[in-house]
């Protein structure tokens, strides 16, 4: 059944305004676009399928998208699908800031995640991404670096009278903090090493040890918000028997425990529990040497994990990487132990010289060695072979730097590496087997392999110790070599998945390493290429945190942010 046919009439006429005794005024119609036709949530729905950089590009069209494109909404979910994670890399420890974005008072049941600023985290990451950064002016040098939040503590290791420990908040605040010490009138001391605790802050307090070259301690407290306040709490001064201790190299720091690492690879512990800093115990190594690097973590209440990486000398004269875990705890489990109260605690790597009563101090009970290089006890088949001309391929005549965060080694060659003209060199490996060292035995190749230039990176496996099933072995596997430096590797810095090298002509890169890929934060120093022989002779330092890298370098500290 068909529908009926509309008659051919005309519409009625529209609606018109009547005024009495006024003349008739047309309403004002306003043009409909794209921004008043849809509501913010629907606008807002559209932008949550744009890319990071349209939503950049939107921005640049009018206020009111410049205003829904910064949604902090579409940029946690920007973040995430990027990077893959709810912070940025490069936090260490329990740091307090001062500037509230990372702590802030949260009302009753919020998250945290709502009081975070994701545009401005995305664009810090970015900015890591592609090593763009913002460059003050320099400072006087600085070796010792360590970053707490919005402050930058350093020291100078050149002696002096009066060592300090200098505390600058950016731009031009810095305040002075002067270390006692038992002048004997013998020497000037200098100050070897500095370590921040990096256990969760009382009351918005941080502690700075401070270790001389005399083996005396100083451990300082200040606030985060007032560091010309800074007072000295504990004060440590080593006797004749334990003198071995001077020349601390390297430290870490969590309350109560504190452990250093000397020139010659003796590792000391010291409790601080109860009130004084007490030594506990002394490890030797006669196996491994430095440069090393110190990681140290809570896994429970007054039990803790250090994860040491070192040098390891390897047939003939050359060198390679190892790792040891060490697990310190307050009180042992006589079932479980390593330790008794009549042996001492022995490893792969590290002897103690000292007994102390297990149960009544802060003491290691186990360790884990795993080295990249080890030839193997008896007959070996063909993979094992492999794998072993493999690994020697990658040894080094000398180690620049070696650096760790628990999860990662990475090793930086020296810059002595070519054996073109070194007939020792040459006689040593005329007496190994041809097997031995296959075709990468020449000396081209052995050049190209030890090159000051080129980093190598290696997985750290310490599987999680359990009564239950049978640990598995810990394991140190070469994962891949970093190209791109132009000069030697003067210092490396360490932490969550990110690596910071600073070159000995001033160049500065940045390198993700799981994605092994790396970019060029600051290219070479023009005065220092011409002048590198007096370059050569100067210590290097680099530290970073999520959002600044600060090198001390050739008479200077230079800070570069990415918060840009």
């Amino acid at each position: 059944m068909s529908k009926r046919a509309l008659a051919l009439v005309l519409l009625p006429p529209a609606k018109r305004f009547h005024a009495s005794g006024h003349a008739i005024t047309h309403p004002i119609t306003q043009i409909l676009n794209f921004e008043n036709s849809l509501y913010d949530e629907l606008i807002l729905c559209i932008f949550a399928y744009l890319s990071w950089s349209d939503l950049c590009t939107t921005q640049a069209t009018s206020r009111n998208w410049a205003r829904l494109a910064a949604d902090n909404e579409l940029w946690r979910k920007q973040y995430l699908s990027v990077y893959g994670r709810t912070r940025l890399r490069g936090a260490k420890g329990f740091i307090a800031r001062s500037d509230g974005r990372e702590v802030r008072p949260l009302p009753g049941r919020a998250k945290a995640d709502q009081h975070k600023d994701w545009k401005w985290m995305f664009r810090i990451s970015s900015n890591w991404r592609k090593a763009e950064v913002a460059l003050p002016r320099s400072a006087p040098e600085r070796t010792h670096i360590l970053l707490a939040g919005a402050l930058i503590i350093s020291a100078t290791s050149r002696p002096s009278n009066h060592p300090t420990v200098t505390i600058t908040r950016e731009p031009n605040e810095h305040h002075a903090i002067p270390i006692p010490y038992h002048d004997d009138g013998s020497h000037m001391p200098s100050i070897t090493a500095l370590a921040l605790d990096q256990s969760p802050p009382v009351s918005g307090d941080l502690s700075v040890a401070c270790f001389l070259q005399t083996g005396e301690i100083s451990i300082t407290e200040f606030k985060h918000t007032a560091p010309s306040n800074a007072i000295q709490k504990y004060t440590y001064q080593p006797t004749q028997r334990i003198s071995r201790s001077q020349s601390v190299i390297h430290a870490a720091y969590y309350y109560p425990l504190l452990v250093t690492l000397s020139s010659d690879f003796s590792l000391s512990i010291y409790d601080i529990s109860s009130g004084v800093i007490r030594h506990t115990q002394t490890l030797s190594s006669f196996t491994s040497y430095p440069p090393a690097s110190l990681v140290l973590s809570c896994l429970s209440p007054m039990v803790f994990k250090l994860v040491v990486a070192y040098s390891v000398p390897v047939y003939p004269r050359h060198w390679s990487i190892g790792a040891t875990e060490l697990i310190i705890a307050s009180s042992v489990d006589s079932s479980t132990s390593t330790l008794s109260g009549s042996t001492l605690f022995s490893s792969a790597s590290f002897r103690e010289d000292y007994k102390y009563p297990v149960s009544s101090t802060i003491s290691v009970i186990s360790s884990r060695t795993i080295r990249a290089f080890d030839l193997p006890t008896g007959w070996v088949d063909d993979t094992s072979l492999r794998a072993m001309r493999e690994q020697w391929g990658r040894k080094l005549s000398s180690i620049a730097d070696a650096q760790t965060d628990g999860k990662w080694v990475i090793l930086a060659p020296g810059q002595n590496y070519s054996f073109d003209n070194d007939e020792s060199h040459m006689n040593a490996h005329a007496n190994l087997p041809a097997s031995m060292l296959g075709s990468s035995s020449s000396s081209s190749a052995s050049a190209r392999l030890h090159s000051p230039n080129i980093l190598q990176l290696y997985r750290l496996i310490l599987p999680i110790h359990s009564s239950s099933i049978s640990a598995s072995p810990p394991k140190l596997t070469f994962v891949r070599t970093l190209h791109g430096q132009t000069s030697p590797i003067l210092s490396l810095a360490l932490a969550d998945g990110r690596c910071v090298s600073l070159g000995r002509n001033g160049s500065i890169w940045v390198w993700d390493l799981e994605g092994g890929t790396g970019a060029e934060v600051t290219p070479a120093d023009e005065s220092l290429v011409e002048n590198m022989g007096r370059v050569l002779t100067t210590m290097g330092t680099v530290s970073f945190d999520e959002r600044r890298i600060v090198s001390a370098h050739a008479g200077k500290v230079v800070v570069r942010r990415f918060d840009i």
